[in-house]
């Protein structure tokens, strides 16, 4: 059996998702949810809701830095919302911002940044953008 490749010597998707998924656990940078609430659009203090922080811990983390592990995951997780639902609109950040932000009636009046809030929420909203993408519309 051969061992696995190291992370260092892997090319390719797969290192990304390594390198990533290193980075995830050691805890983003605070600035990652900074240019997380830029690329979104919407206030800090909703964002880092949405990402699971809470107002209070926001000034903590802001000093410290870091994010936690389970934070980062999070931060990663909207982000690729946000990268889909970019490509869904053409590369129009401004259409994507507005579809993320905008209540939703499929999503009971929630907008999708909302209820990408969990892990299934978060499904939800990728499984729509994959109907959408796709033309499906029911």
């Amino acid at each position: 059996m051969l061992a696995p490749a190291s992370p260092a010597l892997q090319e390719g998707p797969e290192r990304e998702q390594a390198d990533a998924l290193t980075l995830v656990r050691r805890g983003l940078p605070f600035v990652a949810l900074e240019n997380l609430v830029q690329a979104i659009g919407a206030p800090q203090k909703e964002v880092a809701a949405v990402v699971g922080i809470p107002a209070t811990t926001l000034a903590r983390r802001r000093r410290s830095g870091r994010l936690t592990p389970t934070e980062s995951d999070h931060v990663v997780r909207i982000a690729r919302l946000c990268a889909m639902t970019r490509s869904l609109m053409g590369g129009d950040a401004d259409a994507a911002r507005l579809w993320l932000t905008a209540p939703n009636r499929l999503f009971g009046n929630e907008t999708p940044l909302r209820r990408a809030s969990t892990e299934t929420g978060g499904r939800e909203v990728e499984q729509l953008i994959g109907q959408l993408r796709h033309g499906v519309f029911s």
